[in-house]
């Protein structure tokens, strides 16, 4: 008859209870060293800034003046703003023609003579901070949200090296 003892070289009962600890101890590392969780999600604004200037690609604002005339329009002159400054009421004696007239007898240029300059050319920034260029700032860049909102963002100070 056979009888079921151990055979040497097997693990005792005391090596048995090193196991389960080392084992124990390696999962409670996996478990317990997992990625912390992201810390809480804080929008950069308590409400979502408003519109404060159009342009090219991003919608019109219905009642706005072209830039030119002291307003917040910096859409490119065409047509198609002609029809929605008209139905306002705006520039009823200008064409996209004249308009765009306006701007370049005060050196600001267009989207129809230049593009992909992100206000970063000889004639930025956008006139919107001071500039000579109205062409549309790239989405998603620092540029583009600041002339939408218009609000600009200051880094924070550095603190000094003392």
């Amino acid at each position: 008859m056979r009888t079921c003892s151990p055979r040497p070289g097997l693990v005792s009962k005391s090596g048995h209870r090193v196991l389960i600890g080392m084992a124990s101890a390696i999962l409670g590392l996996l478990i317990g060293c997992g990625p912390k969780p992201a810390p809480p999600y804080v929008p950069a604004y308590p409400s979502a800034p408003k519109q404060a200037h159009c342009f090219d690609g991003v919608p019109h604002i219905a009642g706005s003046k072209p830039w030119i005339l002291g307003g917040t329009c910096c859409c490119t002159p065409s047509d198609e703003l002609m029809e929605k400054l008209h139905a306002d009421g705006i520039c009823t004696d200008l064409d996209a023609e004249g308009l765009r007239a306006l701007y370049h007898e005060q050196g600001i240029q267009l989207a129809t003579d230049h593009s992909g300059c992100n206000n970063l050319c000889e004639y930025g920034p956008h006139v919107t901070r001071g500039g000579k260029c109205m062409v549309p700032p790239r989405p998603g860049t620092r540029n583009y949200q600041e002339v939408v909102t218009g609000i600009v963002f200051v880094p924070a100070s550095q603190p000094s090296g003392k």
